[in-house]
């Protein structure tokens, strides 16, 4: 399957220096780290990914700053973008049989659907069978989008310089929302879900080969017995128990939400494409949500049984 596994989890486990590592800058470190333990992620270009909608009403709209939709972006989009509406950003899955990789390719600035240029390009690779999981960012720089017509691989070696330092990743602290799994559920990149990969009962850690905070990421859950929402994935102890779950099950609003977006069933984003009038899923779902918010608040509930995630033993 993926080369050299065992090596692969010595290699993880080696703590280099801050900057450099036998000449290596953290970036090559961290590229080779996540070469072995996950596999060869490949160059790409974002005009491959396929666009995500925006819609007003079920409808395609004309894009205009601070817009309101059925389905906004749930990552915030800054104070200065133009909003959680923002069309034409784009997803793509280099997946093999043997490693996940998402790509998303961000809008946050309106431009044509043409140009593939981005304010951000996210690569989340992960190996199904150890748990390891790696993280690489792309953005702009000096205020301009970063190319998305050509986008080298981020497991290169040497590195090109065209991916953020992983240090700097860290600090975007992305795995507090993918704290459950390295692919998240919304209702925005759920409208080209069938494209993304999926893996919410499976191993799962942050390759940090040079002790540089990724392996600090929360990799926790809830699993509290007869809960129905834990039917389909697991309940993280950050994001995932609190702002995703009340965005999701129409206990808060998120940003950018229109009027369609904030009743029944628009505001309910779980479970995905749910046949059900609102008193059926209030019987069905209610309490496994009040108890899950019960636990984000208190999780030191027996009843929560916060438990680490499972990875495969080194």
């Amino acid at each position: 399957m993926i080369r050299s596994m065992g090596m692969a989890f010595v290699l993880v486990g080696i703590l280099f220096g801050p900057s450099q590592a036998g000449g290596q800058t953290r970036s090559e470190v961290y590229a080779a780290a996540c070469r072995q333990a996950i596999g060869d992620i490949p160059s790409f270009s974002c005009g491959n990914g396929v666009i995500v909608p925006i819609t007003v009403d079920g409808s395609p709209a004309p894009a205009t700053k601070g817009m309101n939709c059925d389905r906004p972006a749930l990552l915030s989009n800054g104070p200065d973008s133009d909003g959680q509406c923002v069309p034409h950003s784009r997803i793509l899955s280099l997946s093999t049989p043997y490693m996940q990789v998402a790509v998303m390719c961000r809008q946050k600035k309106i431009r044509p659907a043409a140009i593939l240029v981005f304010d951000e390009i996210d690569v989340v690779a992960h190996n199904p069978t150890s748990g390891a999981t790696c993280w690489f960012q792309a953005t702009g720089q000096n205020g301009k989008p970063v190319d998305g017509a050509a986008v080298p691989s981020p497991t290169a070696a040497p590195t090109s310089g065209y991916w953020t330092d992983p240090a700097t990743t860290v600090k975007e602290g992305c795995g507090n929302c993918h704290d459950s799994g390295p692919f998240v559920y919304s209702p925005f990149v759920g409208q080209v879900w069938s494209k993304m990969p999926a893996d919410p009962f499976g191993p799962y850690f942050h390759v940090d080969p040079a002790g540089l905070g990724f392996d600090k990421w929360p990799t926790a859950a809830f699993f509290p017995r007869d809960n129905t929402c834990l039917a389909c994935h697991r309940i993280g102890t950050q994001a995932s128990c609190g702002n995703l779950t009340r965005w999701m099950t129409g206990r808060a609003v998120p940003e950018g939400a229109n009027e369609w977006a904030r009743r029944y069933p628009g505001s309910h984003g779980m479970p995905p494409l749910a046949d059900l009038s609102r008193q059926s899923w209030n019987e069905i779902y209610a309490a496994s949500v009040d108890q899950i918010l019960s636990c984000c608040e208190k999780p030191e509930q027996p009843a929560c049984r916060r438990t680490d995630i499972w990875k495969m033993p080194k």
